[in-house]
């Protein structure tokens, strides 16, 4: 009787050997999923910049992953405007872990942008085609959890035009943000028809209006393209546009993480390369929370 009770307890303590194993194994491969999209923050002087996708690689606890899309998405960026963005990986499962970068796998050949004034131009992208857009920031995908982020395209600060060769040539080398879509809120607001931005009325043909968007209190505003002397570059930007219901200039800022935020308006026109200064109407602040939008009116 003892040695079969002995080897009952033999194979019931192997068994427990065998189930912690594969629960250590099993942890170690636990997936969580990822998803990702794009949005943009607006231009002057073009009414589309088309972007075309073919994938997207991220290098996670076990290496590198390459994502082929289903199909190139052509994407124009000047849509995805306010808290507006366009999909690229939604809920794929992934390792589990601390990841290090995201890249976004581009096909520079039918990129594009077409100019305000006319005319459809190619889009330079610098080694879109080779190695694509690569965003060196870390993350964390939790077991059975889920990641969500959206990659900001700030145009402003991004496309630069070179008439040196007597043909206009269109070069993106994106500034770009990657934003925890679990962490953001937004801005939103009117302003005034009777706000002037120097000398210069909203309302004049001369002025295309945007809110500048800054981290912290205090700052003093500075624009994109110019030389900044005690000021600070925006973090983000949103044309101000005419409702043709209310007859109101509103605004809309997207994909803010939560903080304290100073906010400008210029007239966007005016913010060239060499100029030395912008004008702004007087700053406002706000304070904003994840998952609530904050409204500040001009």
């Amino acid at each position: 009787m003892s040695k079969h009770i002995l080897r009952y307890c033999s194979v019931f303590f192997g068994l427990c050997l065998l189930a912690a194993l594969s629960a250590c194994g099993g942890s170690s491969s636990a997936n969580g999923s990822l998803s990702l999209g794009v949005t943009d923050t607006p231009v002057d002087g073009a009414s589309s910049v088309v972007v075309a996708f073919t994938g997207v690689d991220v290098m996670g606890p076990g290496g590198q992953m390459h994502f082929a899309l289903a199909s190139e998405q052509s994407i124009d960026l000047l849509k995805l405007q306010g808290n507006a963005s366009a999909a690229l990986l939604t809920g794929v499962s992934v390792p589990a872990g601390d990841y290090q970068w995201i890249r976004l796998d581009i096909d520079e050949a039918n990129s594009f942008l077409i100019a305000t004034a006319g005319g459809k131009f190619p889009l330079n992208i610098p080694s879109g085609s080779q190695s694509g857009l690569k965003l060196n920031n870390g993350f964390t995908v939790a077991q059975g959890g889920t990641a969500d982020f959206t990659v900001d395209f700030d145009l402003r600060q991004s496309i630069t035009l070179d008439n040196s060769g007597g043909t206009a040539t269109y070069t993106l080398k994106p500034t770009l943000r990657l934003i925890d879509m679990q962490q953001v809120g937004s801005i939103q607001g009117s302003v005034a028809t009777t706000l002037s931005i120097g000398t210069t009325l909203i309302t004049a043909t001369t002025c295309s209006p945007a809110v500048y968007v800054y981290q912290g209190m205090g700052i003093v505003p500075e624009g994109y393209n110019v030389t900044v002397t005690g000021g600070v570059m925006p973090l983000t930007s949103a044309n101000v546009t005419l409702d043709n219901t209310t007859g109101n200039y509103v605004y809309t800022v997207g994909f803010l993480a939560p903080g304290n935020y100073t906010l400008a308006v210029t007239c966007a026109a005016s913010d060239t390369s060499g100029a030395t200064s912008l004008a702004f109407s007087t700053s406002q602040t706000a304070t904003v929370t994840a998952n609530n939008t904050t409204t500040v009116n001009f």
